[in-house]
């Protein structure tokens, strides 16, 4: 569905590059999450799928097509694309800024509204919250309605572009958990960008760890990172230290405790 062959960037100005030779094959249906530190080249990556960035060597290929033999536009309509912040336009309606991503595929403007009132629903959103502006909205709420506009279209492809690091921690599980219900019932295509691992973990069914320029440290699922991590960069990222656990008994509860006799968690 979208495989990166060898690609290369390098920003004018820049000492070193942003990607060197990144290759990778995401599969159809499946969430995959690009994890690393600040600077490592993930959101270049993620940002050359719909050729918002143009690699200086190698290609990217989106549905099997190198996306640089087709028009830039037509690729980006159809690729759903969620950002942090939610990048709703602020003197739009909730409704409207939904709708025109209908418009721009030929849908009409009453059936465009009602598609906007569906995905609402869909991202749990009472459709009554329509009629708002995007700064009437909290930051939860907002970054559903960009989910939700990200949808409309009905897309096979979603970017996901560190979406819930603009959120507090409580609503960022619930957006999650959103996220994770609507993969189940769409099955899309989903690629994700953010520098928090236990969010990769969460998330991703297959999760890449990037080094500084575009160097994959690891690729795995979250069992096969805590359980077998590829080096010490690994580890380190991870947390693992951490993540040893150990059971023990505290009031004739059993609790699960780290290395440091902090309770994670409780065993029924």
């Amino acid at each position: 569905m979208i495989e990166f062959e060898g690609v290369t960037k390098t920003y004018p100005g820049s000492a070193r590059p942003a990607v060197t030779g990144f290759s990778h094959r995401v599969a159809p249906g499946s969430t995959t999450v690009f994890v690393g530190p600040s600077g490592c080249g993930k959101t270049t990556l993620l940002r050359m799928v719909n050729r918002m960035v143009e690699p200086d060597a190698g290609r990217v290929l989106v549905r099997g097509e190198d996306v640089t033999d087709g028009n830039p536009v037509a690729l980006r309509r159809s690729i759903g694309y969620v950002m942090q912040h939610s990048g709703l336009l602020p003197h739009r309606t909730v409704v409207d800024n939904i709708a025109s991503v209908a418009r721009l595929h030929g849908v009409g403007r009453r059936d465009a509204r009602e598609r906007a009132g569906e995905m609402l629903r869909l991202v749990g959103l009472d459709p009554d919250l329509g009629g708002r502006y995007p700064a009437e909205l909290s930051g939860g709420q907002a970054q559903r309605v960009g989910v939700a506009r990200g949808l409309v279209a009905d897309p096979d492809i979603l970017l996901m572009d560190e979406p819930f690091a603009a959120v507090d921690p409580v609503v960022r599980r619930g957006l999650q958990e959103e996220v994770m219900g609507l993969q189940e019932r769409l099955a899309k295509t989903i690629l994700m960008i953010t520098h928090d691992i236990d969010e990769a973990f969460l998330l991703g069914d297959e999760i890449v760890l990037l080094g500084m320029e575009g160097r994959i440290e690891q690729v795995g699922t979250a069992e096969e990172f805590v359980t077998a991590p590829a080096n010490g960069r690994v580890r380190e990222f991870t947390g693992a230290e951490a993540r040893l656990l150990q059971v023990t008994e505290r009031g004739g509860r059993r609790l699960v405790v780290d290395r440091g006799g902090r309770v994670r968690g409780v065993l029924e």
